[in-house]
């Protein structure tokens, strides 16, 4: 089939969403369906082929608060135009405009969250998000979430049939740890957090209060800083950083994962997530984890790591010192958790997932 993707910045995927797209599409491709990404014009590039998937860039506004909504809407007049059998809109927000792109079998749209819960946005931007969420809801022909809390949610309250389908994650060699001399840290020495996007509902303040009470030598480094960062947050972090914490910026690559693969403790302090594909990461190396108790983590986590409770210092302290002082047993989850992960989060099993998805809708058309 012919298949348009609409709703994220682009591909090649630094975070999030466009990560979870990057991974999927040499799978779909390698079915056989022809498919093109719309990404932004500052994010990625036009190409014919990558991984077997054309990229097309669509310009629209650098703007914060229209960046997402003009960039949907260019992307969708032109998939109007290209007679598409399918179009697929990742997230709920540029579904504000779902009714635009048309499709000869129809439209599937998956949730990757809410975004109205983060706080980092005003108080018209969550009215706006929550508008798109109910366009979501009953525009698209068939709607996916990547959180089965989340699938469970929209079920129970809007009495709408939704498909739950997981994110992956790519099992990944330890990377060498040569890469830590950069940061001034050893093997197994240290915690590691990852943010992605830094942002209140990451949980770092909690994190940081935590990490002062647990007076530990092993330092804690946080990467993170992209694109869509609270810079009034971050700069409130590091202004009120306990000694030993170190923010290492946003990393991709081998550094990246070299930071995952040698860690002591994995620490994850969302307030908020989806289905986080941090949490996953750290699973997927079988560090020793440590996660807040949200919903979408223990339906991730569960018997995998070590739950504390949400925003809660003493709590995660409380965790952290168990962790360091039950090594053994740690490691041993943390075993398990690679297994677990390895087997159910595997991307190939996800993207047969969402093709069984377009094939529905082909056999309705």
């Amino acid at each position: 089939m012919r298949i348009a993707i609409l709703g994220i910045k682009g591909i090649p995927g630094r975070h999030g969403v466009e990560v979870v797209v990057d991974s999927l599409v040499p799978y779909l491709a390698s079915m056989g369906h022809d498919i093109i990404v719309y990404g932004y014009d500052s994010y990625t590039k036009s190409t014919d082929n990558y991984w077997g998937v054309r990229i097309k860039a669509v310009q629209g506004s650098s703007r914060k608060n229209i960046e997402m909504i003009s960039h949907m809407w260019n992307a969708s007049l032109d998939a109007r135009c290209q007679s598409f059998d399918l179009v697929h809109i990742h997230s709920t927000d540029p579904c504000l405009l779902a009714w635009l792109p048309k499709a000869r079998y129809g439209i599937v749209a998956t949730s990757h969250g809410q975004a109205y819960i983060r706080k980092k946005w005003g108080v018209p931007a969550r009215a706006i998000s929550r508008v798109a969420e109910r366009l979501f809801l009953h525009v698209p022909d068939i709607i996916t979430s990547v959180s089965k809390p989340l699938a469970d949610y929209y079920k129970g309250k809007y009495r709408k049939d939704i498909v739950y389908i997981p994110n992956g994650i790519k099992i990944r060699k330890k990377p060498d740890k040569s890469f830590l001399k950069k940061w001034d840290i050893d093997p197994q020495n240290y915690l590691f957090c990852s943010a992605g996007r830094i942002e209140r509902t990451k949980g770092l303040h909690t994190l940081l209060d935590a990490y002062g009470k647990l007076k530990t030598d092993l330092p804690l480094v946080i990467a993170g800083g992209g694109s869509g960062t609270d810079s009034n947050y971050f700069n409130e972090l590091k202004a009120n950083k306990p000694k030993g914490v170190k923010f290492v910026g946003f990393l991709t690559g081998d550094e990246f994962f070299c930071l995952y693969a040698h860690a002591h403790i994995f620490v994850f302090p969302s307030e908020y997530e989806a289905m986080s594909m941090a949490l996953l990461e750290g699973l997927s190396f079988g560090i020793p984890t440590v996660y807040s108790n949200i919903p979408e983590n223990e339906a991730v986590a569960r018997d995998l790591g070590y739950a504390f409770e949400v925003s809660d210092a003493n709590s995660l302290a409380d965790q952290l010192h168990y962790v360091l002082t039950h090594q053994s047993e740690a490691i041993a989850v943390g075993k398990k958790a690679k297994k677990f992960i390895k087997k159910n989060h595997n991307w190939a099993t996800i993207a047969n997932q969402y093709n069984e998805v377009y094939m529905k809708l082909r056999r309705k058309g």
